[in-house]
């Protein structure tokens, strides 16, 4: 220390080497719990990825979509919102058109699938706006749900999340 100077932390406690608080605590998978022990809107089933078990109150986006209405929503589906944006069907007939002009043809079979996916990117522009290429976000449990519920797979066979290639 020099004579008369604060330096930055000169006043900090050292650690004591005797107490290390650096183990985490385990974290039980969310797969292996009941939907009841993570999910608070109610409305989530358990998904294949634990990444993909999450709930709509805890992503700050999304909570932040919620607050907008006067109302005070349990779940992102019962957003007045949420219907018309990602799951009305001539919406996302626009949001197809839209795609197409930017991206080219969607290539993907069935109408089901590709307002599946339509759906999808809808509910992550809303919340989100525009990502990018190689910026992905997992949608929340009861969205994807929701989502699936609506334009559901003839033989239940589901992508889930993807993380971005790049």
């Amino acid at each position: 220390m020099l004579a008369g100077r604060i330096l930055p932390y000169m006043f900090e406690p050292e650690s004591d080497p005797e107490y290390q608080d650096d183990e985490p605590t385990p974290q039980i998978r969310r797969m292996l719990q009941p939907v009841t022990a993570w999910c608070t809107c109610e409305k989530c089933v358990v998904m294949p990825t634990e990444q993909e078990n999450i709930c709509c109150m805890e992503i700050p986006k999304v909570v932040r979509r919620m607050n907008q209405v006067p109302d005070t929503l349990t779940c992102m589906t019962h957003h007045p919102g949420f219907e018309p944006v990602c799951l009305n069907m001539y919406s996302l007939q626009n949001a197809l058109n839209i795609y197409r002009a930017d991206y080219g043809p969607l290539r993907l079979r069935g109408i089901e699938q590709r307002y599946r996916h339509l759906a999808y990117r809808s509910f992550v522009s809303w919340c989100w706006g525009y990502l990018g290429r190689s910026n992905r976000v997992v949608i929340p449990s009861c969205v994807v749900q929701r989502i699936r519920q609506e334009f559901p797979d003839a033989a239940g066979s589901y992508v889930g999340f993807r993380p971005p290639l790049d």
